[in-house]
C-alpha cells in the first residue's frame, strides 16, 4: 500500500510558514484534510472539492452574480435573463460584501482558506485542462471570499428565494405600455413546496441499540446532478475539531455526519421559510400600496444585464422592478390569476433566511459541540440552520430532535388568520394541508412578524419556542412536520408555521414510523445493530407492499375485466393482476411488477401535496392512529364506477403504450443516465408517494440550477411518472431518475469509538470523465456498504494519495 502511496508536496512560502495542512485521499478519492489553523483546513477543503468540481462551483458565481445571459445567451423563454434580473434584485454579492466582516474569527479564517484552496487548484490547471464540462469556458475565473459568502446566503435561500426568482423577474405593473412579453408557466411545486428535496433521518438513542451507545440513519434526498450534490470529507485540527461526513459543494464544512461524541443529520423542514403577502392598491396607481391608515410607495430597482446574442455580439437590457417593505414583488399568475400584478392587488414575500450569512459558523460550532449543552449553545449563538430539522445521537445514547430553522413569528391573531383561511377553498390550494405556502393580508399591520428581540434575524421564532424533544429510545423525521418525532411523545401545541399536527402523514412518513418500531428488523433483543439498520434501507419494501397488495390483487382477480363507463373502453386485467400478485413486494433491480402498484397509485397522487386521495382507501385518517392510517383498499360496490378498477384500467393502458410488460424488471425500466451519452445505471428504490424509505425519483425540473453534466431525464406527462426520453436514438418510456437516496449513512458509536458506513449515489465527481464519476454509483446500485474510515490509523493504512501544503498566514 505505501509503496504505491503518491506523494505530493506544495511549497507556497519562501518564508517561515505558520500554517500547514495535508489530504490524505482514501477509496473514491474521499479526503481526509488535517490543518494546524482553520486557514489551513480551509484550504484543503477548497483545494479537495475544486479537483472534482472545480466547473459546478464557479458556473454557480456566474448564476449568482447575474451574468447567463452574458456567457450564454438569454436561453430558451428567456429564462437565463429572467434568472439574471432575480439575482440581480437580490443581490447576494452587495449582501455577502456588508456581511463579510461580521464572520467570527474561524469561520472567516476557513472561508478564507477554502478560497485560497480553491484559487491554487484552479492555477495548477488551463483552460485546456479543466474539467469537462467547463473545458476552455471564458466564464472560469478565480473565487473570492464575497463570492462564496454571497453562495451561502443563496443556499440559504433554497426554500424561499431561490423558488421565487422566476415570479420576482416576471412581476410588472398593470400600466399602459408596460405589458411583460415574457410570460413562464410556474412550476406550483417549486414555487410552493420543497418537494424534490427531501430526507430520512433516524437517530437511535440507547434504550434502542444493541450496545446501548447512540446510533444513526442519516438518508437525505437531495439532486444526483448540479450543485446540490453532496461532497464527502473529514476535517480534522487536532485537539480542536475532528469531524467526518458531507457538505455541499462550496462550505467548508460538515452538515451531515459525526464527530467522536456526537451524530446529526438533517431533514427537510415542513417548516415555512416565507410568507406571501397580498397588498391593497392605492386605487387608479398601481404603484401604491395601503399600509395601516396609509399609502406607501413601491420602492423602484433599475437592472441593467448584458445578453450574448446568437453572432456573439452584446445587448443590454434594462427593466425596473419593484419592492414593498416586506421584500420583492412577485407575479404569481399562472399559478392563480388572483395572485398577479392587478390593478386592486399585487404580492409581496418577506424571507427568513435573507441575511443568513451565519451557516458556515453554524455547522462549524456543530461540528466542535461534544453534548447536547454544546450543541444547543451553537444553535443558540450562531441560529443559523435554514431549512432543516435537526436530529442528534449522543455517544451515551440520547437523542435529541429540534426544529431549529428559520420561522416567522406571527402575531396571534394573524396566526388565528391562517389557520383558518387556510381550511378555505380559495386557499386550500395554496396550503396543501401543510405542504405549501402561507399568504397574509399584507396591507394590515397585524400581519407584520412579530420581533421577539431574541433573534438574530428580525421576526423569528427564539430557539426556546421551536419543537424539541430529548428522549432514550428514537426520535425521526421524514419530512411531515414535526408532530411525530416519536409517536409516544407527540409535540403539540406550536405555532403552524412549522407545520401542522394531528393530520395526516405522507406515506413515506408513516412506513418510516413503522419500519423503527417493527420488530421484525431488530434483533432477539428488539434493539438495532448497525447491520440491521443497514438492512432497513437495502431492504426496498413499501407501505402498499403487504396487506394492501393482496387485498389489491384479490379485487383486480375478481374483476378480470373493466369497463369505462364513460368511454365504454374496455380492458383486460388479467395480466397486470397476475403480475402483481408475483411481485416480491420490493422494489429491488430483480423485482418483477413493483412497476404495476406504482401506476396504480399515481392515480391517486394529488397535485403538489404529500399524502395519496383519501378515496383510495376503505379506513379513513384518524389522528389517533397516524401512523395506521388511513389504511384498506376502498371497494366500490359498482365495478364499471370503481375507481381502484379504473386506476388498474388506465395503469394497464399506459404500460401497454409505453412497450412495457407487466412483469418487467424494475432494472430494465427503471435507470439513471447521469450524463447525455452515459450508459444508464440501474437503480433501486421508488417514489415518495409509494411509501418507500429507499427514494429514487425522476422529474422533468430538477431542484439542481446547474446547466452543466446533468442526468439526462425526458418529457413527463400529468398522470404517470413515466418520462419520455431517447436511448440509443430511440425514443422510449422509463422511469429515468434525477434525486432521491445521494448519500446514506449508518452511524454507531461503539467502545472503540464510532463506527460508519455509507453510500454515495453519484460519486464525488461532477465530471464525466473522472474516474470518480461513477464508482461509487455502481456500488450505490448493488447497495454495497462501504466503510467511514475515521480513526487515523485506519486512514493513513487505507491511504490512495497524499497532498502536503506549507502556506503562509493570510494578511
Amino acid at each position: 500500500m505505501l509503496r504505491s502511496l503518491i506523494l505530493v508536496t506544495a511549497f507556497f512560502c519562501l518564508t517561515a510558514c505558520k500554517d500547514k495542512a495535508e489530504i490524505r485521499y482514501t477509496a473514491f478519492n474521499v479526503p481526509h484534510i488535517t490543518a494546524t489553523s482553520y486557514y489551513g483546513l480551509g484550504y484543503g477543503s477548497g483545494y479537495a472539492q475544486a479537483e472534482e468540481n472545480l466547473c459546478t462551483l464557479t458556473e454557480q458565481i456566474v448564476k449568482l452574480k447575474g451574468q447567463k445571459s452574458r456567457y450564454f445567451g438569454p436561453g430558451q423563454q428567456q429564462v437565463n435573463l429572467l434568472s439574471d434580473f432575480g439575482y440581480k434584485i437580490l443581490d447576494y454579492p452587495g449582501q455577502a460584501h456588508s456581511y463579510l466582516s461580521q464572520l467570527p474569527a474561524e469561520a472567516s479564517e476557513l472561508l478564507h482558506g477554502f478560497v485560497s484552496g480553491f484559487n491554487a487548484r484552479l492555477t495548477e490547471l488551463t483552460p485546456e485542462t479543466y474539467p469537462s464540462p467547463c473545458r476552455q469556458a471564458n466564464w472560469v475565473a478565480p473565487l473570492s471570499a464575497t463570492e462564496l459568502l454571497a453562495y451561502h446566503l443563496e443556499l440559504a435561500g433554497l426554500a424561499s428565494s431561490r423558488n421565487l426568482l422566476l415570479p420576482m423577474a416576471l412581476a410588472q405593473p398593470p400600466v399602459p405600455g408596460n405589458q411583460q412579453q415574457t410570460k413562464v408557466q410556474l412550476n406550483a411545486e417549486h414555487i410552493l413546496t420543497s418537494r424534490g428535496l427531501g430526507s430520512n433521518g433516524w437517530a437511535l438513542g440507547g434504550d434502542k441499540t444493541t450496545n446501548g451507545q447512540g446510533a444513526l440513519l442519516a438518508n437525505p434526498h437531495f439532486p444526483w446532478d448540479g450543485e446540490l450534490r453532496f461532497f464527502q470529507q473529514h476535517l480534522t485540527i487536532p485537539g480542536k475539531l475532528d469531524v467526518s461526513g458531507v457538505t455541499l459543494v462550496g462550505l467548508p464544512t460538515v452538515l451531515i455526519g459525526f464527530n467522536p461524541h456526537l451524530a446529526w443529520t438533517h431533514t427537510i423542514s415542513q417548516s415555512k421559510q416565507f410568507t406571501f403577502y397580498q397588498l391593497e392598491l392605492e386605487p387608479d396607481n398601481p404603484l401604491r400600496y395601503r399600509y395601516g391608515n396609509e399609502y406607501r410607495d413601491f420602492t423602484q430597482q433599475q437592472v441593467s444585464i448584458d445578453v450574448m446574442l446568437p453572432d456573439g455580439s452584446m445587448q443590454q437590457v434594462s427593466r425596473t422592478f419593484y419592492r414593498s417593505h416586506y421584500g420583492p414583488l412577485l407575479d404569481l399568475s399562472t399559478l392563480d390569476a388572483s395572485l398577479g400584478w392587478t390593478t386592486q392587488s399585487a404580492i409581496s414575500y418577506r424571507d427568513a433566511n435573507a441575511g443568513n450569512y451565519r451557516m458556515l459558523q453554524q455547522w462549524l460550532a456543530i461540528g466542535q459541540a461534544r453534548n447536547k449543552t454544546e450543541l444547543m449553545d451553537a444553535l443558540a449563538q450562531h441560529q443559523g440552520i435554514p431549512w432543516v430539522n435537526t436530529l442528534v445521537t449522543e455517544q451515551t445514547g440520547d437523542v435529541h430532535y429540534i426544529d431549529a430553522s428559520q420561522v416567522p413569528l406571527l402575531h396571534p391573531v394573524a396566526e388565528a388568520y391562517w389557520r383558518q383561511a387556510s381550511q378555505s377553498p380559495a386557499l386550500a390550494a395554496l396550503w396543501l394541508g401543510g405542504d405549501g405556502a402561507v399568504l397574509l393580508p399584507g396591507s394590515e399591520p397585524i400581519f407584520e412578524w412579530q420581533d421577539s428581540g431574541q433573534t438574530l434575524g428580525a421576526g423569528l421564532v427564539p430557539l426556546q419556542q421551536a419543537p424539541q424533544l430529548s428522549r432514550r429510545d428514537y426520535l425521526f423525521n421524514a419530512n411531515s412536520s414535526h408532530w411525530l418525532a416519536n409517536p409516544q411523545q407527540p409535540l403539540e401545541g406550536y405555532s403552524l408555521m412549522y407545520g401542522p399536527e394531528r393530520t395526516e402523514l405522507s406515506p413515506r412518513s408513516r412506513y418510516n414510523g413503522q419500519l423503527i418500531n417493527n420488530p421484525q428488523l431488530m434483533g432477539a433483543d428488539l434493539r438495532f445493530s448497525a447491520a440491521e439498520l443497514r438492512q432497513v434501507f437495502n431492504r426496498n419494501e413499501s407501505l402498499f407492499s403487504d396487506s394492501f397488495r393482496q387485498q389489491l390483487v384479490q379485487h383486480c382477480q375478481a374483476n378480470p375485466v373493466y369497463t369505462d363507463n364513460t368511454t365504454e373502453q374496455t380492458v383486460d386485467l388479467q395480466l397486470i393482476c397476475q403480475a402483481l400478485a408475483n411481485w416480491d413486494g420490493r422494489y429491488n433491480l430483480n423485482s418483477r411488477g413493483a412497476h404495476i402498484m406504482r401506476e396504480f397509485l399515481a392515480a391517486f397522487r394529488s397535485p403538489a401535496h404529500a399524502a395519496l386521495q383519501p378515496q383510495l382507501f376503505a379506513m379513513p385518517f384518524d389522528a389517533n392512529a397516524p401512523l395506521h392510517t388511513p389504511d384498506g383498499l376502498a371497494i366500490s360496490d359498482n365495478p364499471q364506477q370503481d375507481p381502484v378498477l379504473q386506476a388498474l384500467g388506465q395503469a394497464a393502458l399506459r404500460l401497454q403504450q409505453a412497450g412495457i410488460a407487466p412483469d418487467a424488471t424494475l432494472a430494465s425500466i427503471q435507470y439513471l443516465i447521469k450524463a447525455e451519452g452515459q450508459t444508464p445505471i440501474a437503480m433501486p428504490g421508488g417514489y415518495s408517494f409509494e411509501g418507500l424509505f429507499n427514494m429514487a425519483e425522476g422529474s422533468q425540473q430538477s431542484r439542481s440550477s446547474s446547466e452543466l453534466a446533468n442526468n439526462v431525464t425526458g418529457i413527463g406527462r400529468p398522470d404517470s411518472p413515466l418520462l419520455l426520453h431517447l436511448l440509443a436514438g430511440e425514443p422510449r418510456e422509463a422511469y429515468t431518475l434525477n434525486s432521491g437516496s445521494s448519500f446514506v449513512m449508518v452511524m454507531a458509536f461503539t467502545e472503540q469509538g464510532p463506527q460508519a458506513s455509507m453510500l454515495h449515489a453519484y460519486s464525488q465527481a461532477h465530471d464525466p470523465q473522472s474516474v470518480h464519476f461513477n464508482d461509487q454509483t455502481l456500488l450505490y446500485r448493488e447497495q454495497a456498504w462501504q466503510p467511514m474510515y475515521f480513526q487515523q490509523e485506519d486512514i493513513k493504512q487505507h491511504t490512495k494519495r497524499l497532498i502536503r501544503f506549507s502556506l503562509p498566514r493570510p494578511e
